[in-house]
C-alpha cells in the first residue's frame, strides 16, 4: 500500500508528473519506430515488393477460393459478431442489422470478465462457449461472416479456424495497433491481434502503416478507419453551452495541454475519468458535442507527443454536428479535406489561436461544422465500412 500511495502522491507533483510523461513517451516512440522498421522490411521481403491493394485482392481471393463463399443481397447475410462491451462497442450489433441476421456474442454477458486478474484461467472456457454459440447458430442457418473485435488476449486462433472450416469469412478489426504490437505473451499467446492474424481472413486496421505487422504474422490486412452511426451520432438542436470541450481520460500530456490553454485565456470544460466532471454516458457525450462551439481532441497515443492515430471521435464528432479540432495527424488527410471539413493544430499556441479565431467568426465555424457532417454522412458511416469489406470478400451482391 505504501508504494501505491507514494506513486499516487508523486504523480500530483507537476515536475515529477511531467518528467514521468516525457520518459514514458520517449520509450514508446523508440519502441514503435523500431518495431515499424522491422515489420516493413520483413513484409517487403515476403512479397518481394511493398504490400499493396492489388496484392491484397489477389491473396484474399486465393484464401477464400475453397471456402464456398455465398454471395447474397444486402439484408440476407447471417452474421456472427464476437466482441465485448466496454463503452462504444454496444452500437456494433445495430450497425450490422441492415446487412442481415446478427448473432451477437458478448462474452461479458455470458459471465466472462476479461478485466479480472484470473482471466487467463477462464479464457479457454469462454472460447468453447463462443464456438458453441457459433455452431448452434450455424446449424440453424449457415453463418456467412464472422465479425470480431478480438485479440490473442481473449481469443484462440483455433476458435477462428474452426469457424472458417464451416465456410464463414472471418474479419477482425483493431483500432489500437501502433503500440504494443505484438505485445507481451500471456500463457503462450501475444495479447494483441498478432496471435490471431493468420487465422483471420482479413484484418482491419485504422493505421495504414500497421498493415505490414499483420502480413508478418501470416495475415492479410487493409486500412479500415473508424466510423459513426447516423442514428446515434446525430446533431441536437440545442444552444451552445461551452466554448471548448474535451471528452476523454485525464492522463499523460492531456492535463498539461489543458492547463496551458487555460493560462492562455481559453475556457475548456473536460469530461471523463480523472477530471472534475468525471465519466458521462454515451448519450450525454453526444449532446456535449452539440453543446460545444469547439470539440477539442488529442490525436496522440499513450504518453507520446509524436505518435498519432485516427480515433473513433474523428468521425463521431463531425457526424454529430460538432466542430472538430485535433492534432495535425497526417492520416486525417486520407479521410477529410483538412481545413474545410475539420481543423488541426500544430502545438498549444497554434491551438489557442485557432480557437480564438473560431470564437469571433461563428459563421465560418458553422460552415466547417456542416462540411464535416456532410462528409461523414456520405463516406464515414458503418454502413459504408461494412459494405466495402463484404463486397471485397464476395459476400455481398452489388446493388
Amino acid at each position: 500500500m505504501v508504494d501505491v500511495f507514494s506513486k499516487s502522491y508523486l504523480k500530483k507533483i507537476p515536475l515529477v508528473s511531467k518528467a514521468n510523461t516525457v520518459l514514458k513517451g520517449s520509450l514508446q516512440e523508440h519502441r514503435a519506430r523500431r518495431a515499424l522498421k522491422h515489420y516493413k522490411l520483413k513484409a517487403d521481403q515476403k512479397y518481394k515488393r511493398p504490400f499493396s491493394t492489388e496484392i491484397l485482392k489477389v491473396e484474399l481471393a486465393r484464401r477464400l477460393a475453397t471456402r464456398a463463399v455465398r454471395r447474397k443481397p444486402k439484408g440476407k447475410l447471417n452474421i456472427f459478431l464476437a466482441y465485448y462491451v466496454s463503452t462504444w462497442e454496444s452500437i456494433l450489433p445495430e450497425t450490422l442489422k441492415p446487412f442481415g441476421r446478427v448473432i451477437a456474442f458478448n462474452w461479458r454477458e455470458h459471465g466472462f470478465d476479461d478485466t479480472k486478474n484470473d482471466w487467463v484461467k477462464h479464457r479457454d472456457k469462454m472460447n468453447s462457449c463462443m464456438l458453441e454459440a457459433f455452431l448452434k447458430s450455424h446449424k440453424t442457418e449457415p453463418v456467412d461472416v464472422v465479425i470480431g473485435y478480438l485479440s490473442g488476449y481473449n481469443t484462440s486462433p483455433q476458435t477462428l479456424l474452426s469457424m472458417a472450416e464451416s465456410g464463414a469469412v472471418i474479419f477482425n478489426f483493431c483500432w489500437d495497433d501502433k503500440l504494443n504490437f505484438p505485445g507481451k505473451k500471456i500463457a503462450g499467446r501475444y495479447n494483441s491481434p498478432a496471435s490471431i492474424a493468420g487465422a483471420v481472413d482479413l484484418n482491419l486496421t485504422n493505421s495504414p502503416e500497421s498493415i505490414p505487422k499483420y502480413v508478418c504474422h501470416n495475415g492479410l490486412a487493409m486500412f479500415w478507419p473508424g466510423a459513426g452511426h447516423p442514428k446515434l451520432h446525430r446533431k441536437h438542436d440545442i444552444p451552445f453551452k461551452y466554448d471548448v470541450t474535451f471528452v476523454g481520460t485525464r492522463y499523460g500530456w492531456r492535463p498539461i495541454f489543458i492547463n496551458r490553454l487555460k493560462k492562455l485565456g481559453i475556457k475548456v470544460e473536460c469530461f471523463g475519468k480523472g477530471w472534475p466532471n468525471s465519466i458521462v454516458s454515451n448519450e450525454k457525450i453526444i449532446k456535449i458535442y452539440s453543446h460545444s462551439k469547439i470539440n477539442l481532441v488529442f490525436a496522440v497515443i499513450g504518453y507520446s507527443k509524436r505518435l498519432m492515430c485516427l480515433k473513433g471521435r474523428d468521425f463521431e464528432i463531425p457526424m454529430s454536428g460538432g466542430l472538430y479540432l485535433t492534432r495535425d495527424n497526417p492520416e486525417l488527410s486520407l479521410v477529410y479535406d483538412v481545413g474545410k471539413e475539420i481543423l488541426t493544430y500544430k502545438n498549444i499556441t497554434d491551438c489557442a489561436q485557432i480557437i480564438r479565431n473560431l470564437l469571433v467568426n461563428p459563421e465560418g465555424a458553422e460552415t466547417i461544422r456542416r462540411a464535416g457532417r456532410k462528409r461523414c454522412l456520405i463516406d464515414h458511416t458503418y454502413n459504408a465500412r461494412w459494405t466495402e469489406i463484404f463486397q471485397l470478400a464476395g459476400l455481398l451482391a452489388e446493388e
